[in-house]
Order: structure tokens, then sequence, then C-alpha cells
């Protein structure tokens, strides 16, 4: 069953005609960016980034009405609000582990 699952994804992925050439473009872009990043040693969240600037490109589309414009402004305030929420996550995250193995490393120095 996941072989016959494997080889109905890359057909799926395989076939650039079913896709829309934005996407394509925009993940290659992104792919090019990662790239990048990982030779210059620079982590960037570029999910983050880019669903920060598509969020704000709702709010900013001078062709919606003022309600339509407000209601994706209550939109953009809950995405802005839920990404603080995983950074925070993140960040908690990581500091406990950079304790976690800070004090590994201070059990380790005194037991010598």
């Amino acid at each position: 069953m996941q072989m016959q699952l494997r080889k109905g994804i890359k057909q799926i992925l395989g076939d650039e005609s079913k896709w829309p050439r934005e996407l394509i473009f925009i993940g290659r872009n992104l792919r090019i960016v990662q790239g990048n990043n990982q030779f210059l040693g620079s982590p960037v969240n570029r999910i983050k980034i880019t669903g920060l600037w598509a969020s704000r490109a709702l709010i900013e589309d001078r062709h919606l009405t003022f309600s339509e414009r407000m209601r994706n402004v209550g939109r953009h305030l809950v995405f802005r609000f839920a990404l603080l929420l995983t950074d925070v996550v993140w960040w908690e995250q990581g500091c406990g582990s950079w304790l976690v193995v800070g004090e590994e490393w201070r059990m380790r120095s005194n037991s010598r």
C-alpha cells in the first residue's frame, strides 16, 4: 500500500502540467533561497516570511471593498498572533534544550 501511495505521489508531483505555473515558480524560488541560506549558513524560516507577505498582500489589495479589507485585517492579525505563538513555542523548546545541554556540561565538569 505504501509503494502504491509513493508511486501515486511521484506521478502527481512529476506532472507539472497539473500544477499552476505560479505555484511551481514559487516552489522553485523557495528552493533556490533555501540553497543559498544553507550555503551561507544563515537559517531563515522561508515559509513564515512567505506567509507574512501573502497575508499582508490581502490587506493592501486596492480592489477590495472596505468591509473585505477590514475582514482581511482581522484575519491578518489572527495569523500574526498564531505566528507569534509558534515563535514562543519554538524559542521555549530551543532554550529548554540549551539549558539541558548546559546542565549536562556543568555536571560533567563538576564530576572531574
